[in-house]
């Protein structure tokens, strides 16, 4: 599994794209304090709430070796998601 588009052009993303606080907060207010949260493409996982228990998903390993989130990260895409039903409270894809 693996995601060409974004293991060429993800380099460097996590040091020239800034999370927007603006963005940060929608997503939070829309999580509405979910405590179990899937992040799905996550890449380098600049949204992803501290408060919350995240895990992430994402198909690129560019993307995942710029991640500095503490969020495990399951290789895998949107399409093949390899969860249980009912696994998160949430899920969020940015």
């Amino acid at each position: 599994m693996t995601s060409p588009i974004y293991d060429r052009i993800g380099r460097g993303y996590a040091t020239t794209r800034r999370p927007d606080p603006r963005i940060a907060r929608r997503i939070l207010d829309a999580l509405g304090g979910a405590s179990r949260v899937l992040n799905v493409g996550a890449g380098a996982g600049s949204y992803e709430p501290e408060e919350a228990r995240v895990v992430a998903v994402e198909p690129s390993g560019e993307m995942i070796a710029q991640r500095d989130s503490a969020a495990p990260v399951v290789r895998a895409t949107a399409e093949a998601l390899p969860f249980a039903g009912r696994s998160f409270d949430a899920a969020m894809a940015v």
